[in-house]
């Protein structure tokens, strides 16, 4: 697999292998055959340690330690200024919510996070990884907590923020998918199809049918 685009898209139901490429991606598994290329070479060439550090990771599953808010942040940039912080905060629509809290960037959020809700550590998840600034990003369902509002206005931000640089989006939710340069249908393990979002309307193809599903549901709601 060549990442060749700034914008790329990883689109399937629940169940089709869009969480296990993403183990093969950042090397928790190996493989025996394939490849997966990034700036031109196979990632097996890299040291594991080294690879990972090419990468800022938004996971599926969110995981907070029971610390403030400000050191949750600074674990992905340990010399951030307070003006970093407040950027990477507000692409990630948190900054307001900080300055609500009566301590502010000093507030305790729990145990992974329990004294937040999970749309609150999905999105500090987002600023931690905005604030790693490396030249490729990983999203695993970043916006699955939030509301279809944060949702549209996070996903702007993030592909302004990245622009120049690498954003591998994993997701089953079709938002915003006009802005990506291609997307990757999976079903079953296995890549279906490939394309634009004009391309793939277009071609009537099995996107198409899930885009088509997925916007009828919206519009009852």
């Amino acid at each position: 697999m060549k990442i060749r685009y700034n914008y790329l898209v990883i689109e399937g139901n629940i169940g089709a292998g869009k969480t296990t490429l993403v183990s093969l991606l950042l090397r928790f598994w190996e493989y025996k055959i394939g490849a997966i290329h990034f700036a031109g070479q196979d990632i097996r060439r890299y040291l594991q340690d080294d690879w990972r550090r090419c990468m800022a990771i938004v996971p599926q599953n969110v995981f907070l330690f029971n610390a403030t808010i400000r050191e949750n942040l600074l674990l992905a940039c340990p010399q951030a200024s307070l003006d970093k912080l407040e950027h990477a905060a507000a692409a990630s629509n948190i900054l307001d919510f900080i300055y609500t809290l009566p301590q502010g960037w000093d507030t305790w959020v729990g145990e992974a996070g329990l004294r937040l809700s999970a749309g609150e550590c999905q999105r500090l998840a987002i600023a931690r990884a905005l604030l790693r600034d490396a030249p490729l990003l990983i999203l695993d369902e970043p916006t699955a907590n939030l509301d279809s509002i944060n949702e549209r206005e996070i996903l702007h931000t993030l592909l302004t923020r990245m622009e120049g640089r690498t954003t591998l989006l994993i997701t089953h939710r079709m938002v915003g998918m006009e802005a990506m340069d291609e997307i990757l249908v999976m079903r079953q393990g296995r890549i279906v199809e490939r394309g634009q979002h004009h391309e793939l309307l277009a071609a009537g193809s099995y996107y198409r049918q899930m885009w088509e599903i997925q916007h009828l549901r919206l519009a009852d709601e």
